[in-house]
């Protein structure tokens, strides 16, 4: 990801958090599996400073996972209201043509 891109990714990131928030709001049981889910955008070869003021951090490759960006979850929930929210936020992200996925972290 080039700094450019960069750029235009704050106000995507706001867009898919309040639909984040709509989607977390709108489930009303918070039932289920108490997984560290969060959507995570590839940045492979993006320096910390290139992020800063992003709502979220930037964490190395390893495993799996490639250097990428994971993004605050702005609603309470541990449940099935953060799978809800998370995934309201991958679409959203993917729908305005951002490269990102689902971290999925079981306890």
């Amino acid at each position: 990801m080039k700094k450019a891109e960069i750029a235009t990714l704050p106000p995507k990131i706001e867009i898919a958090m309040k639909a984040g928030q709509v989607a977390a709001d709108a489930c009303t049981d918070d039932g289920g599996s108490a997984n560290c889910d969060r959507v995570v955008i590839r940045m492979p070869g993006v320096r910390e400073a290139w992020v800063e003021g992003l709502r979220g951090y930037l964490q190395e490759a390893h495993g799996w996972h490639a250097r990428g960006f994971h993004l605050d979850t702005p609603f309470a929930g541990i449940g099935n209201r953060r799978y809800a929210g998370v995934q309201a936020m991958y679409e959203s992200l993917k729908n305005q043509g951002v490269d990102c996925y689902v971290y999925y972290k079981v306890d």
